[in-house]
């Protein structure tokens, strides 16, 4: 069986992996994680129909097979991957994979973790003056159960494609619609105030990641978005 998870919610999407592979140790499948890179015909098929000296069944993880770069390689492997129906195998992408590709994977189960749109109208809100606004979308957010930690990660891809629009245009690499609300929300900014908040969000990371702050990361965004 292939199981396929995938979508720009990383936060989500990991848990699920994590998950999977837990029900596949409880099944008593010995874990192997590839990273695509690593894989080729030959090691694809040995390590999804191998067993160890126990006669345990593998189940094989392999991180960013449809989202590497088109190449002979992996559309063998894509194909191959179709043909080991006996073989326990998740594919693993950080990023949501396109319909067309989809298609390739006929036979695997599909979970999508789409990032939530209020995260989206949340992030279009950021701006100097607003605080009230932003306060209130970050409750909304909480409301609804949204991780703090997945949401500081958006902030600050927010403000480093924020600082991209403020740098020139041809630095933004999105769709055209998405290109325009950046390059819109970026006019509220100074340079200096987003590469100051920039600096921050990196202090605040660095922080909770090495456990100086004794405060949660709900309340550290609190603070955050006073200043903007």
């Amino acid at each position: 069986m292939i199981t396929l998870v995938h979508g720009e919610d990383s936060l989500s999407s990991y848990q699920r992996l994590s998950e999977l592979i837990e029900v596949a140790k409880g099944q008593g499948l010995e874990i192997i994680i590839k990273d695509a890179s690593e894989l080729s015909i030959a090691t694809l098929r040995q390590e999804s129909e191998g067993r160890d000296l126990f006669g345990a069944r593998n189940c094989l993880v392999i991180k960013g097979l449809l989202s590497g770069t088109k190449s002979k390689q992996k559309d063998g492997l894509i194909g191959l991957l179709e043909t080991l129906s006996d073989a326990e195998i998740i594919l693993y992408e950080p990023k949501e994979i396109t319909k067309t590709a989809l298609k390739s994977l006929s036979k695997a189960k599909i979970e999508l973790f789409a990032i939530n749109q209020v995260i989206f109208k949340f992030l279009d809100v950021l701006r100097p003056g607003n605080n009230r606004v932003i306060l209130q979308a970050w409750n909304r957010l909480l409301e609804l159960g949204q991780e703090p930690e997945f949401v500081f990660s958006m902030v600050v891809r927010q403000i480093r494609l924020l600082i991209q629009a403020k740098s020139g245009a041809s630095y933004l690499k999105l769709s055209p619609y998405p290109k325009k609300l950046i390059l819109a929300q970026a006019n509220y900014f100074t340079l200096n105030q987003l590469l100051d908040l920039h600096r921050h969000l990196y202090d605040l990371d660095k922080r909770l990641k090495t456990g100086l702050s004794s405060l949660p990361v709900d309340q550290l965004m609190l603070q955050f978005f006073y200043r903007i």
